[in-house]
């Protein structure tokens, strides 16, 4: 099943996409309504983290398009696509020596001209982008001193700091505690709703992503099993068939929503 967006941020076309010779996404269509939060899903291998870094333009599109709000990404500059995109990979290079503090300073950076310097606005924008993430205590403390999990907050306050419309984040739940995992799905949620975002990205949990999000979209093989709504979604027959999952689908007793518990 597939959705129609009636006003894409993103979109792809026929979009093959992959790692040199090697296609993982197959003629792909996919179109992501502003202000929405998308979960990508699916098994080890299955094309989540190649299509999300494709519509990021981390990588080239094989084949096909990416549109970035109707227009082709791949003719924008860098900086205008990361005036637009956040995107949070699954692993970043921790800067020797530098604190929290500088590393979120670099997500201001897409917003300056040349030789512009850090106005006091940048400086809100970075305190904001701490206050979110639980950060503000830890500013002056190197990076490579912090546990993973403080690490990946550390980088989400960065794109956070970047003051896009759109973020696309591989796994951001990754080396979380679970106390952290639903204090970061809380945060997705606020940030669509009162501050407009659209957010895209790759979960393991499904259950996670049922609660959390407003689509859902398995791939298996590159290829989009299911998209919808998480009722649409999540079901036993896309279990069996995306994640070779026996299990029984039933509702979440706070949220309403379906989750899945395998037999």
């Amino acid at each position: 099943m597939k959705r129609a967006a009636a006003d894409p941020v993103l979109a792809a076309h026929h979009l093959d996409a992959g790692h040199g010779r090697t296609i993982v996404v197959r003629d792909l269509a996919l179109a992501i309504e502003s202000r929405t939060v998308t979960a990508l899903v699916g098994p080890n291998g299955s094309g989540k983290s190649t299509l999300l870094m494709t519509l990021a333009r981390v990588l080239k599109a094989q084949g096909g398009e990416v549109l970035l709000d109707g227009e082709p990404i791949g003719r924008r500059s860098s900086v205008e696509v990361a005036r637009r995109l956040g995107v949070l990979p699954q692993t970043a290079v921790v800067p020797s020596g530098a604190t929290v503090r500088e590393v979120v300073e670099q997500g201001r950076y897409p917003q300056l001209g040349a030789w512009a310097m850090l106005r006091r606005h940048d400086d809100a924008a970075q305190r904001r982008a701490l206050e979110l993430t639980g950060l503000t205590a830890l500013a002056d403390r190197r990076l490579d001193s912090l546990s993973g999990g403080e690490r990946q907050r550390a980088w989400i306050a960065m794109i956070l700091a970047q003051q896009t419309g759109v973020l696309l984040l591989d796994e951001p739940t990754t080396h979380l505690d679970v106390r952290h995992q639903i204090d970061l799905m809380v945060l997705v949620e606020r940030l669509r709703d009162d501050h407009g975002l659209t957010v895209v990205m790759v979960l393991h949990d499904l259950n996670q992503a049922a609660r959390h999000a407003d689509r859902i979209v398995a791939l298996h093989d590159g290829v989009v099993r299911a998209d919808g709504t998480p009722r649409e979604v999540v079901t036993p027959a896309m279990l069996r068939e995306v994640f070779d999952i026996d299990a029984v689908v039933v509702d979440d007793p706070v949220t309403g929503r379906p989750i899945f518990v395998a037999r």
